[in-house]
């Protein structure tokens, strides 16, 4: 690996971390610089300036979770099976990459105002392909777009902000909840939310069952 392509891997990943720590607006080319070793000149140098290292960063972002999500997208069904599917890989995926669930948190609070295109790139057209696939297949009178847009917005809340009572029986002194600046959500935390969510859309949608893998 050459010396600009390690340098831009470090600044890449500094940025990630910085942004979904602090958001765009809060993180500086000089808390970049400083995270990855570098200095500010090369960071513009070899990413275009802060603005072109956010767009980098969240393109990258919205890649990882494609990919995450790939098989049961590709193949999605418009049964109980692949939506559970995709949810879980979905759920999954941000389980495991609480900096990327970071990035789009602080989307949400009106960080990074200039590049508002961002959701109409990567957001809106895959949940967007999600409810074609299914309008045919739910109940009338379901407002499908909000079902599937809530889906998201309660996986981030309860990875971001743990749900009252989630963790009753931990003793106080464990302090294994935590991960730096991100919540660790325990294996049986986890499961838990993941049955609510596969009851609440099987409620709400109504969807009839694929065949037996």
């Amino acid at each position: 690996m050459s010396a600009d392509a390690d340098d831009l891997h470090r600044i890449i990943d500094a940025a990630t971390r910085l942004f979904a720590e602090l958001g765009f607006d809060g993180t500086s080319p000089r808390l970049i610089a400083d995270a990855a070793g570098v200095d500010t000149g090369t960071v513009n140098r070899l990413t275009g300036g802060k603005t072109d290292l956010y767009r980098e960063v969240m393109r990258r972002a919205s890649d990882a979770e494609k990919e995450a999500v790939g098989g049961a997208a590709g193949g999605f069904t418009p049964t109980r099976q692949g939506v559970e599917r995709l949810l879980d890989e979905y759920l999954d995926f941000y389980a495991a990459h609480p900096e990327y669930l970071g990035l789009w948190l602080h989307r949400r609070t009106g960080d990074a105002a200039d590049t508002a295109d961002l959701e109409e790139q990567y957001v809106r057209p895959r949940l967007g392909g999600i409810v074609e696939a299914l309008r045919a297949a739910v109940p009338a009178g379901v407002d499908l777009d909000l079902t599937i847009w809530t889906i998201p917005w309660m996986i981030s809340g309860f990875l971001s902000q743990r749900a009252l009572g989630a963790r009753r029986e931990q003793a106080a002194e464990d302090t294994s909840e935590t991960d730096g600046p991100y919540r660790r959500i325990s294996p049986d935390e986890l499961e838990r939310f993941r049955t609510y969510l596969h009851t609440l859309l099987e409620r709400m949608l109504g969807l009839p069952d694929g065949p037996e893998d």
